[in-house]
């Protein structure tokens, strides 16, 4: 299911974070940051966070469907374009306020060209990359660092990261399964 509404920040461990502290930060729950990211056994146990692992952190006081990204010490823009398979002229024009692109700081907020879809009972990455008219290691790509994500099983409420525009070289890779044409 996606997503539709609500902004959503994809935020990165750092050492120390509790759930309850990025949830408090981030002003979002506990009980929907755990459902998000399978933060529950027997996936992990309660709490465990991995520090450099990115969450999908709910932000419900914004009716605008977004995505927004905190800017980790040493990363650019390709960099993080790159690092999600998204094509950088999509991110720097969902970014107008950049007036120098190769001036982000540390803990600056990106706004990224994906969407959130929230797993339901019965899918796969598969379904979800057919469903959406993606390739699979697109949806691999851009949720390789994310908290408790397995390319081999996911779970009805966990939250995957969506590319909406794909960097030219993850549009089609080779033996990657699209689509068929009737």
């Amino acid at each position: 299911m996606l997503a539709n509404e609500g902004t959503y920040f994809v935020y990165t461990v750092k050492i120390n974070d509790t759930v309850f502290g990025i949830a408090t930060m981030l002003r979002s729950t506990v009980d929907e940051i755990e459902q998000l990211n399978s933060l529950y056994p027997p996936f992990t146990d309660p709490g465990l966070l991995y520090e450099g692992r990115q969450l999908i952190v709910p932000y419900s006081f914004t009716p605008q469907a977004q995505v927004l990204y905190f800017v980790q010490p040493g990363e650019t823009l390709p960099s993080i374009a790159g690092s999600f398979g998204l094509d950088l002229q999509a991110v720097e024009a969902l970014n107008p306020q950049l007036s120098d692109i190769n001036k982000i700081v540390a803990n600056q907020l990106l706004e990224l060209p994906v969407q959130i879809e929230i797993v339901e009972e019965g899918d796969s990455l598969w379904r979800i990359a057919e469903r959406r008219d993606l390739p699979v290691s697109a949806l691999l790509h851009v949720n390789a660092n994310r908290h408790s994500f397995s390319g081999d099983v996911i779970y009805p409420g966990y939250a995957l990261l969506l590319p909406r525009c794909l960097h030219k070289k993850m549009e089609n890779p080779i033996g990657v399964k699209r689509k068929r044409q009737n």
